[in-house]
């Protein structure tokens, strides 16, 4: 079980990280995600579901990583 969530740990990073360089592949990104799942923030909890409006978020999300890395 360990070794099964360090690659999908190891999987997530690289798949944010090549986002972070423009190369957003959504499907990989929605294969990181179950069909419906929880998330956390400082706003506060939510569910979700992986569908189109995950990936309307996640590209918003992902976007602002960007412009944050540009600045620094």
């Amino acid at each position: 079980m360990e070794s099964s969530v360090r690659r999908l740990f190891e999987r997530y990073a690289r798949v944010f990280n090549r986002s972070l360089g423009g190369d957003m592949d959504m499907d990989a990104v929605a294969a990181l995600y179950a069909s419906e799942f929880i998330a956390a923030s400082p706003a506060g909890v939510v569910t979700g579901k992986n569908d189109g409006q995950l990936e309307q978020v996640m590209m918003q999300g992902h976007a602002r990583y960007r412009a944050m890395r540009r600045r620094c």
